[in-house]
């Protein structure tokens, strides 16, 4: 449940943000068109999250890192998160 907070509230004011959910075994990301993938784990959370709002997305995560003090499992699913959109961006930039 904490995930699906976590990474709902970074992609609170992304246009097109996903629903996130929380499942028994994972959780599932709901697109802006409706369609939706299971994950089962954090990184395959953060990686169903459109490609164009990576840049965006990245920017979030920067700034609620800076902005707010985070502990625990929250401070784990941003870095994950923060890491994955950092070498996606680095990977698309080549």
């Amino acid at each position: 449940m904490l995930v699906a907070q976590t990474v709902t509230a970074v992609c609170a004011g992304l246009p097109g943000a996903p629903r996130i959910a929380a499942l028994a075994a994972g959780w599932s990301v709901t697109s802006a068109t409706g369609s939706i993938t299971l994950c089962h784990t954090v990184e395959e959370v953060w990686l169903a999250l459109p490609e164009r709002s990576r840049p965006r997305l990245h920017q979030a995560l920067e700034t609620r890192t800076v902005v707010e003090t985070h502990d625990g499992l929250t401070s784990q699913v941003i870095a994950v998160g923060l890491h994955l959109t950092r070498q996606r961006l680095s990977d698309s930039a080549r």
